[in-house]
């Protein structure tokens, strides 16, 4: 977004959060009662953990996420495809430390008296960068995308809103060593916008880009680590802005490079259409299963599948090792969990949901979804000469959207 000062804006704000100076935390040096600790990433090579993060690090909540694949059903596709949130969320916070101190670095050049960004806030941007993903569910969004709209229609929920229950769960345990009230706040509000919606350029997708591309064998061309030289905070409708210059060519064509990395992973692995298929299959396998899949296990009081997400406890269960559960239910006469068992059979011998056809459909209301009867009806009308062989029920559409810009 073009502002005043010639830049291409990246939002740095909240209704909750900017970087005013009247937001700032307090002045106090958060006590280091661990050492450091310095861990080796495939993609970023050595990384030199805060003691913090490694409590964090240490506890189920962030552990459990060693038990979600980054990409889902990708793996049934690419191999390599299975790496998990885990390591994606390090590589997150690594990114959101430099970009903070080379921040933190150009303002202390300017020397301003308006602005400053502290030690501690810095910290926070990294604590932030860790936690951003802890309320990921089974195969990451095929859980609250596909399984838990269709299980719950009439509730609104997102994993965010699970990592920000996550992040309370933590800092109940931790608090007092490290952190004081408003600094979790500030943790919380910061987690909104690791994930920038305003322009989709972020330290979260700068990690998964390259982490991905690694993973899948693909190539790119983006580098972040320039984008993180050239940021700067530009003031604009008085709050602050990350922000890149768009004066100099080589940055403008590096931003392009980055979205012309997330349009290739889009099409070629995250909407793949084997990736889809598994996807829709894990998701009609949950479905099929979620009255009966009940947790934490041997507990009085336990929540199924899709009641998992009001009750963190019972949610630190909930896994990617959720779809080999199913095999082990006793069906007991329930014709839904042989269903869901039938499926998750078919999905390890490959016997994959078949794609019948694809249709482009121009669609200029970007502010509105397509409208999903438009679909409906395109399908009935190709199937009609074979309605006698086939019912209209056993077919299933997915609307896929891929835009190499935001």
């Amino acid at each position: 977004m073009p502002n005043n000062r010639g830049y291409l804006g990246s939002r740095w704000s909240t209704e909750n959060i900017s970087w005013d100076v009247d937001k700032k935390l307090s002045k106090k040096r958060l006590r280091n009662r661990m050492e450091t600790k310095i861990i080796n990433d495939p993609i970023w090579g050595p990384i030199e953990l805060h003691p913090l993060c490694i409590r964090i690090i240490d506890t189920p909540q962030f552990q459990r996420l060693r038990s979600i694949k980054q990409l889902g059903g990708c793996s049934f596709v690419y191999p390599g495809a299975c790496h998990t949130r885990f390591e994606h969320s390090i590589g997150t916070s690594y990114l959101a430390k430099r970009l903070g101190r080379e921040l933190q670095k150009k303002i202390g050049a300017e020397q301003s008296n308006e602005l400053e960004i502290t030690d501690e806030e810095i910290l926070c941007l990294e604590v932030a960068g860790l936690c951003h993903d802890l309320g990921h569910g089974p195969f990451s969004h095929l859980f609250d995308l596909q399984f838990f709209k269709k299980a719950k229609p009439g509730e609104t929920w997102e994993h965010e809103d699970a990592s920000i229950k996550m992040i309370q769960g933590i800092f109940e345990i931790i608090q007092q060593d490290y952190v004081n009230d408003e600094e979790i706040k500030f943790i919380k509000d910061l987690v909104k916008i690791i994930a920038n919606d305003l322009n989709k350029i972020d330290v979260d997708k700068w990690d998964y880009f390259s982490r991905d591309c690694h993973m899948l064998g693909l190539h790119h061309n983006f580098q972040c680590e320039r984008s993180i030289k050239v940021a700067r905070l530009v003031k604009h409708n008085g709050k602050y802005h990350i922000s890149f210059p768009k004066s100099a060519r080589l940055e403008y064509f590096n931003l392009f490079d980055m979205f012309y990395t997330r349009f290739t992973l889009h099409r070629r692995a995250y909407q793949h259409s084997v990736t889809k298929a598994v996807e829709m299959m894990i998701a009609d396998a949950f479905l099929n299963a979620d009255e009966r899949l009940m947790f934490p296990p041997n507990q009085t009081e336990q929540w199924c599948l899709s009641e998992t997400v009001k009750d963190m406890r019972a949610y630190l269960w909930v896994t990617d090792d959720t779809l080999n559960q199913i095999r082990t239910l006793n069906p007991d006469g329930n014709d839904k969990i042989k269903k869901a068992q039938e499926i998750v059979d078919r999905i390890y011998r490959r016997d994959f949901y078949k794609v019948i056809g694809e249709k482009r459909v121009k669609w200029r209301d970007e502010s509105k979804s397509l409208p999903k009867n438009c679909l409906q009806k395109w399908m009935e009308e190709k199937l009609t000469t074979e309605k006698d062989l086939f019912e209209i029920q056993s077919f299933k559409i997915l609307p896929k959207a891929v835009k190499a810009l935001p």
